[in-house]
């Protein structure tokens, strides 16, 4: 009896282990991994509240930068974080979306520091390919230049104490007029602060 034990209990227990494999989970839910770094539901919670000061600031609206919606582009994205594996395209790109969405800004995509697309100036290049139809390549000219840059900094401060330590994360954003160079819109976001104990860091 004993040896029939022996034999099945590490078939039971292999069979134990593979219920215990990845599930899916809500990622802003209870059951979300929170590291000492910047985690994806608090990457969320940047892109809100970025979109919404920008939105509910009014140089979106101005007719200063010509029709509407106003041209944006991506400029220089630093991660001055202790965090190699920043997610600063998911950031962008929330931001890039919604302000798309809100109807009042357009990013091109031509050129920047991300979300770039070579498409339009690949179709160009088709003009004296004789595989294509010239006439539906679209005139010299017509891709837009951007008015108004977006240029981002995640930034962090840590702190150190006896027992504990702390990692807080900010970021922080300019428009500018890419006309004359001024600074049109500046803002942060609210910091995001992890409080560790010294030996339990996770990343």
């Amino acid at each position: 009896m004993k040896r029939t034990l022996l034999f099945f209990l590490p078939l039971l227990l292999i069979a134990t282990s593979c219920k215990t494999g990845p599930k899916r989970i809500d990622p802003d839910g209870d059951e979300a991994v929170t590291s000492a770094g910047v985690d994806y539901n608090e990457i969320n919670e940047w892109t809100d509240l970025l979109t919404r000061r920008m939105l509910q600031s009014a140089f979106l609206d101005s007719d200063e930068f010509g029709q509407k919606p106003v041209r944006m582009v991506v400029s220089k994205i630093e991660n001055k974080t202790d965090i190699s594996h920043f997610s600063s395209d998911l950031l962008i790109g929330n931001i890039r979306g919604a302000l798309n969405e809100s109807g009042k800004a357009r990013f091109v995509s031509t050129y920047g520091a991300a979300g770039t697309d070579e498409m339009t100036r690949d179709t160009q290049e088709l003009r004296d390919d004789p595989l294509f139809d010239s006439s539906q390549v679209p005139d010299a000219g017509q891709a837009s230049v951007a008015r108004l840059s977006l240029r981002t900094q995640i930034l962090w401060v840590h702190s150190q104490g006896f027992k504990e330590q702390q990692n807080t994360y900010v970021v922080h954003m300019f428009v500018t007029d890419v006309r004359n160079g001024e600074i049109v819109w500046e803002g942060r976001s609210d910091p995001i602060a992890k409080k560790i104990k010294k030996g339990g860091v996770s990343w």
